[in-house]
């Protein structure tokens, strides 16, 4: 419907070139720190699709309280495709000094005919004070396979805003930093490219039946080739949502993105509206129209594709808990928490919006 801004490391509006993959299996629990793992895995490469059946064994040794390491082995058998088994392991300390620090590190190793690939990885999280939270990331990679070497960096900082006695706002600043160069056993198979991208995404409650999110982001990207001149450019990009709650679990929604390459003259526009029910608590389906244009240089002005379209969305933070939020919700600000023996006391902001099968906590 609004089509995504997509990965952020091609530069400018060119398509994200990454690798997909996609693996499901199992894993089982042998003793308190060893695992067992199976898993069928496809490879979406630039040669086709690789399948492979990977094993592997995943063991915990913890060295005290604040320090573990971590070993992890695995067979990847070849089952379809031009690609190869492979053989990886991978060796890794977790060290948390305080509850309110966390910071880890991992080395990986893959070796498979024709070459070897490498990965390190290191990367903190922390609490500042109530609501205020940070964490870094910083990722090498090194892959050498029949002739060509590829080096990738990628490092992230982000400081999040986030209220502990309320959801109704939240606020995340983040930086990240890509820089990719290849090359080949000629010298034009040299190539590099690079982004630096800068966002904030905010979300903001009102009131209990209104939601509205926005995002703001600039990225610098640059790309250059042996035997060709380099070229830069900037793209920025706004989003802006509103939803409305009309019943218990019937809502409406507007969206407006708008992204621009100032170098190129390139503009896009996206505008969608829709109507959306919450058919359970963590499931909605909603039915919208959008509108999208295009300007390209010289001010061609181009109506891409508009129509009606369908989408199903989920809330996986109230799925999996991924905040610790108590299943009971979160009570408004400055309201404190009901005593267990006074029923007729006002219940949280979460549970007076809660449909019968409906909406989403926030």
């Amino acid at each position: 419907a609004i089509v995504p801004i997509s990965d952020a490391s091609a530069t400018g509006f060119a398509g994200t070139n990454s690798r997909r993959e996609t693996a499901f299996g199992i894993e089982t629990k042998l003793w308190r720190n060893t695992a067992l793992s199976g898993r069928y895995q496809l490879e979406n490469g630039a040669n086709g699709t690789d399948s492979f059946a990977v094993i592997g064994l995943q063991n915990r040794l913890p060295i005290n309280k604040q320090l573990a390491l971590d070993l992890a082995f695995e067979r990847g058998f070849h089952m379809a495709g031009t690609g190869a088994s492979f053989t990886g392991g991978a060796f890794g300390l977790s060290f948390l000094p305080n509850p309110d620090l966390r910071t880890a590190a991992r080395y990986e190793l893959r070796q498979q005919i024709g070459g070897l690939a490498q990965l390190f990885t290191v990367g903190a999280a922390g609490r500042i004070n109530e609501g205020l939270t940070t964490m870094a990331r910083f990722q090498w990679s090194h892959a050498d396979y029949q002739g060509r070497t590829t080096d990738a960096l990628t490092g992230t900082a982000a400081v999040a805003l986030r209220p502990v006695k309320t959801d109704d706002r939240g606020l995340l600043f983040s930086y990240t930093h890509r820089a990719f160069t290849q090359s080949g056993q000629a010298a034009s198979d040299t190539m590099s490219e690079r982004g630096d991208t800068v966002s904030m995404d905010g979300y903001w409650q009102p009131e209990r039946r209104t939601e509205l999110f926005g995002r703001f982001a600039l990225k610098f990207g640059g790309n250059s080739r042996e035997g060709l001149i380099s070229t830069s450019a900037l793209t920025y990009m706004a989003q802006l949502r509103a939803a409305r709650r009309i019943r218990r679990s019937l809502d409406t929604a507007f969206e407006y993105r708008f992204m621009a390459q100032p170098t190129t003259g390139t503009r896009r526009t996206s505008t969608g509206v829709e109507l959306g029910y919450w058919m359970f608590a963590d499931i909605r389906f909603g039915v919208g129209y959008n509108f999208t244009t295009a300007t390209e240089p010289d001010g061609i002005l181009l109506t891409r594709p508009r129509g009606f379209y369908f989408t199903i969305s989920t809330k996986l933070s109230n799925l999996f808990d991924l905040f610790g939020t108590a299943s009971a919700g979160l009570a408004p600000t400055g309201q404190t928490a009901a005593p267990t023996d006074k029923p007729e006391q006002p219940q949280s902001k979460t549970q007076n919006d809660q449909p019968q099968g409906g909406a989403p906590p926030q």
